[in-house]
């Protein structure tokens, strides 16, 4: 029988970041991985979208990555190229697993 913590991380590396659930494959760095992109607790957050006096909106992602998959452990004012352009690295928590990363987006 697994103990609660080994059945959450099962749970989080068979369904949480499963292709067929909510995980979608993204090039991050240059690979293709399993990435969960929330946008919508970001924008939620009014995190995602800030709107300037001209009317610019700079536009910024977050995503959930398991560990595995970088080769390096991400911070604060680091470059990412996320789907082949690249971003500054606004916040990085570490998860079970994984990261939650926020993508600062160009300000136009």
């Amino acid at each position: 029988m697994r103990t609660f913590k080994e059945q959450l991380e099962k749970d989080f590396h068979d369904t949480f970041f499963n292709l067929e659930e909510f995980a979608e494959l993204h090039r991050v760095d240059g690979k293709e991985i399993p990435v969960v992109v929330d946008n919508e607790t970001l924008l939620q957050l009014n995190l995602g979208k800030t709107a300037y006096s001209d009317g610019i909106f700079t536009d910024s992602i977050m995503f959930f990555v398991q560990r595995k998959y970088l080769d390096y452990e991400p911070v604060i004012g680091q470059v990412m190229e996320f789907d082949g352009v690249t971003y500054p690295v606004d916040n990085v928590l570490s998860d079970t697993g994984g990261y939650t990363i926020i993508l600062r987006g160009n300000e136009g």
